[in-house]
């Protein structure tokens, strides 16, 4: 039976990917160039992260004019870098956010070009796909697809292997589906469950729902999930779609770093914005979104400046952006139905310099430590703040970038998960500048990572150690003004992520968001694709 849930959902979903095939009219991009000129701005954007500066950077390229306006000294939002001295002298760089992303996929590779920017990176190839420390050994997944993955799961758990074998063939039928529906598309909507059985099924699922239709051992289902903590949320609340797509495409693809950190993609995308007649202003913050005749016109920012234009884009968190509006500005039945979103979960960062060169000790650049065998329970104990619990994810940067170090030493992140609500008790005394009880929080944290990692990963860890630096969800907000200090803007439940989705496109005539807030998601990929969605929002609505 065709629901009108899952008739939405799959509706959406759909549109969301055929943002990827999408290019604007030749004929329009060349009249828009040919016309370009003059001191208007077809959009301000707020914010410079990823979907504002890829938003941006496609506008530039096919003849509209930006301005971009960020709060921070430096463009970049999450997608940025920083460095500390060490005790004993040399400069470490400390990356905010990226381990690895599927740039070198067709879709990935596909967007960066549009947006003028993929031949300007500088691209790594990561060895593995995953690594796991687990009380029995490392579990190493390679860069082999699904087969490989299944390959791995049989030989963890050899009795299971009827259920493996099932599974993988679901997920291999779902690949295949995806990959028909994104070339044929769907003419009758009524024959989609025909058509697509598998799609339909996934359709409305959470992660844990679909495994459990095939497997029972809790350890295998945890391997199967064990990346969910780079979407933000665990398997019984994780959208099915959210993982099984991009999670078979980064197996099969490969994931990529970016030599330069992730800055050099936020500077490549600025440079393309300023080469194609936009501007970027940045230590600037947007205050006030200005309407003219109800509809978006301009910007004030906290110092007292305006800046008109035919539309504003708002990379900014959806609930600050709307907050910048007039009061009543937004319909009651649109705000309602933004209480009933929850921001995602946000992160707790360390980042350590170290005495030593470790890649001939760790030669992994990317590995997890499960500190639980149940991810609901991770999940609970870094919303709690329980870092004891929670997993970890570490990154040696020096493995995929020689030199990345001070030479002889090396570079490592440690990163969790992370509740808002453990670190709100310090955030008064935080924004007045009075962190000492913040900052033993913070140290007793850090010596938490180190202790666990020492234990599983690294022996003598402690005594290396020249630098060391912390990041917390207070952080996060301070720098990125994000609600809650999230990573992932809204969470992606099977609630929030196709059916329920918040739209690029706003009540408020001319205002956009092109966020991890919106249409798509979260994460590096998902933050570019809001940037091209929006950006094909502006070709339809301005002309």
């Amino acid at each position: 039976m065709m629901t009108r849930r899952k008739f939405l959902e799959i509706m959406t979903f759909l549109a969301g990917s055929a943002i990827i095939g999408w290019t604007p009219d030749p004929a329009w991009a060349k009249a828009r160039k040919a016309s370009k000129g003059g001191t208007g701005y077809d959009a301000v954007i707020i914010g410079a992260g990823l979907g504002g500066l890829g938003c941006a950077a496609l506008m530039a390229k096919n003849g509209l004019k930006p301005l971009v306006i960020e709060q921070h000294t430096i463009p970049g939002g999450y997608a940025t870098s920083f460095e500390r001295e060490g005790d004993s002298g040399g400069t470490f760089t400390c990356e905010v956010s990226l381990h690895s992303t599927c740039a070198k996929s067709p879709d990935s590779r596909k967007m960066l070009t549009e947006m003028g920017v993929y031949d300007r990176l500088n691209l790594v190839d990561h060895k593995l796909a995953w690594s796991r420390m687990e009380p029995d050994g490392i579990v190493d997944l390679p860069n082999a697809g699904l087969a490989g993955f299944e390959a791995l799961l049989i030989q963890r758990f050899p009795a299971e292997r009827a259920s493996i074998v099932k599974f993988m063939a679901y997920w291999r039928q779902f690949v295949a589906e995806m990959a028909a529906l994104n070339s044929n598309g769907i003419a009758d909507m009524a024959q989609f469950p025909k058509i697509y059985p598998t799609l339909w099924d996934v359709a409305g699922k959470t992660l844990a729902q679909v495994m459990d239709g095939f497997l029972t051992n809790p350890r295998l289902k945890s391997l199967v999930g064990m990346t969910w903590g780079y979407y933000g949320l665990p398997p019984s609340k994780l959208a099915a779609f959210y993982y099984l797509d991009p999670m078979a495409d980064y197996m099969t693809q490969g994931g990529q770093y970016l030599r330069g950190t992730s800055q050099s993609l936020s500077n490549a995308l600025a440079a393309v914005v300023a080469e194609g007649g936009g501007k970027v202003i940045l230590g600037e913050r947007v205050s006030e979104i200005l309407l003219k005749n109800g509809r978006a016109a301009g910007v004030r920012t906290a110092s007292g400046k305006t800046f008109e234009a035919r539309a504003v884009v708002s990379n900014a968190a959806a609930p600050v952006t709307f907050g910048m509006l007039p009061v009543d500005a937004l319909p009651k039945k649109y705000t309602d139905r933004l209480a009933t979103f929850t921001p995602s979960v946000s992160s707790v960062i360390v980042w350590l310099g170290l005495s030593k060169d470790i890649t001939a000790i760790q030669p992994r650049a990317e590995f997890s430590i499960d500190l639980q065998d149940d991810p609901e329970i991770a999940y609970a104990a870094a919303l709690s703040g329980d870092y004891t619990k929670a997993g970890l994810g570490c990154m040696i940067y020096d493995n995929l970038v020689p030199g990345f170090s001070p030479k002889g030493m090396s570079t490592m992140a440690i990163m969790a998960l992370s509740g808002y609500e453990p670190w709100r008790k310090y955030e008064k005394d935080y924004d007045a500048n009075n962190k000492h009880e913040y900052n033993q929080a913070k140290d007793r944290m850090i010596e938490q990572f180190v202790a666990v990692v020492e234990a599983r990963a690294l022996p003598g860890l402690s005594k290396m150690i020249v630098m060391r630096e912390a990041a917390t969800p207070l952080t996060n907000r301070r720098f990125t003004g994000n609600t809650g200090g999230a990573i992932y803007g809204y969470d992606q439940t099977p609630d929030n992520s196709f059916l329920t989705r918040l739209e690029n496109r706003t009540p408020v005539k001319g205002l956009y968001l092109s966020s991890a807030w919106g249409s798509p998601g979260g994460g590096f990929g998902g933050a570019l694709a809001s940037g091209k969605q929006t950006f094909k929002h502006l070709v339809e609505d301005l002309g």
